[in-house]
């Protein structure tokens, strides 16, 4: 059994490292998750099923044909009784009469077609302006996913560019600890020294570890935004202090009508209207026109095969046109019930609309206040990186010169270590803010 595990996991692993890498940019990234995210694709499909929806009530109004055939023979054919209208001596008062023959046919071809019903084209404007919403919803979906796919591809950027920055600076600090070791072995530095170093490098590796599982938990994150396999590979492509220029800033212009969820609750309201109209032309009347053709025969045996049969044994044709006409006279108020429903509801959607507009100009204002102090903090913080990138190496300079210290050195690390973190988290809340503010605007991600 233990054999048999094995050579599964060994056959799954081969297959995986047999797989491509996927290299996606922010931009391939929603692209693929416009065409692969389920959430999409089930909007998408909303809109399909609203569009049927359209043909199944357009088709109501279309003429209707139909046809149908039958046949029936009687084993015990039905009688009358008759009073005898030629009374003779003896004869009785009554007789028993079979006016039906033992097998009757009849064949019907008929067609309807609606002339006029209110409900019919009030319920076929409702219909569209149905489907109207399903395509909001598609683009709220889309516009939804793109977002959470944004802000999943920047997390796993962060955190990738932290490792390689951790990854500069134990490739740094190992040179170091290279150099001060020798120093040590020539008396000119102390043992302490070496040991501050070697701490400082444990701790860095330790770090790197922990930050690589937060990176293959965020990609994993990010693949479920896509659509795609957790167990796929894929690369990031985009450098995060350059996906800000992929990510166009926004036209500071606040609109509330470019927001999706104020088109879908106007969408509502317009619908609401639709079915008050529906329910007041409810009782106007209905009026369908008919045509119906019929042909029927009564035999006195089943003989439909036979040939040279006698008269009775004809097909009659019928044909009738008309008119049908139907008007609900009282409904119990059902009516008035209907339509008052619909107007309280309307109602609370005029409240949600003056909610959402409030909430909307809120969220706006805090998402640009954010973004101006994001985006002065990335030029304090980069000003801050460059000075302790510089500290660093004059520590540096200094101690092996001899006219400085391992402590200053530690010193200055660790103040280059926070620039590193402090810049890279600067910048990342600066792109963050900027998502939340183009959110806010109804803008698209990646256009101005």
């Amino acid at each position: 059994m233990r054999y048999a595990i094995c050579l599964v996991f060994t056959l799954v692993m081969i297959n995986l490292q047999g797989q491509d890498t996927l290299k996606l940019s922010l931009a391939d990234a929603l692209n693929y998750a416009n065409t692969n995210n389920t959430g999409i694709q089930n909007a998408a499909t909303d809109v399909e099923i609203s569009k049927q929806t359209v043909n199944q009530v357009f088709a109501s109004g279309l003429p209707q044909v139909s046809a149908n055939a039958n046949m029936l023979q009687y084993t015990q054919v039905p009688g009358s009784w008759v009073k005898n209208f030629v009374p003779t001596s003896g004869a009785p008062e009554y007789v028993f009469i079979r006016f039906q023959q033992p097998v009757n046919a009849n064949a019907t071809l008929s067609m309807n077609q609606l002339i006029y019903s209110g409900t019919f084209l009030l319920g076929l404007k409702a219909a569209k302006e149905f489907m109207n919403v399903n395509k909001l919803m598609l683009e709220k979906t889309k516009s939804d996913v793109s977002l959470n796919v944004a802000k999943s591809y920047l997390m796993a950027l962060t955190l990738q560019k932290n490792i390689t920055l951790i990854n500069a600076n134990i490739t740094m600090l190992e040179k170091t600890l290279k150099d001060v070791t020798a120093l040590n072995k020539e008396g000119f530095a102390e043992k302490l020294d070496v040991q501050r170093l070697e701490f400082s490098l444990s701790n860095l590796k330790v770090q790197r570890d922990k930050l690589g599982n937060g990176y293959g938990a965020s990609l994993n994150y990010l693949k479920f935004q896509l659509g795609m396999n957790v167990q796929n590979p894929i690369a990031l492509t985009d450098d995060i202090e350059t996906i800000d220029k992929t990510i166009p800033a926004a036209e500071l212009t606040f609109d509330i009508k470019n927001r999706l969820e104020y088109q879908l609750l106007n969408q509502s309201i317009s619908i609401s209207y639709l079915d008050e109209k529906r329910y007041k032309v409810g009782k106007f009347p209905t009026l369908v026109g008919f045509l119906q053709h019929q042909q029927t025969t009564q035999r006195p045996e089943f003989n439909f095969f036979s040939s040279n049969l006698s008269q009775n044994n004809n097909w009659i044709p019928s044909t009738a046109v008309g008119l049908g006409l139907s008007l609900t006279l009282f409904d119990g108020f059902k009516a008035k019930a209907a339509i008052a429903d619909v107007r309280l509801r309307r109602n609370k959607t005029l409240n949600d609309i003056k909610t959402f507009q409030n909430a909307a100009s809120m969220e706006f204002d805090n998402a640009l206040k954010s973004y101006e102090t994001n985006l002065n903090m990335v030029g304090i913080q980069k000003q801050n990186l460059q000075l302790a990138e510089e500290i660093y190496k004059k520590s540096m300079i200094k101690y092996k010169e001899g006219v400085g210290s391992s402590l200053e050195i530690s010193q200055a690390e660790t103040d280059l270590k926070s620039a590193q973190a402090n810049y890279l988290n600067a910048l990342y809340d600066l792109i963050m803010a900027k998502l939340d503010l183009k959110k806010s605007l109804g803008n698209d991600i990646l256009k101005p």
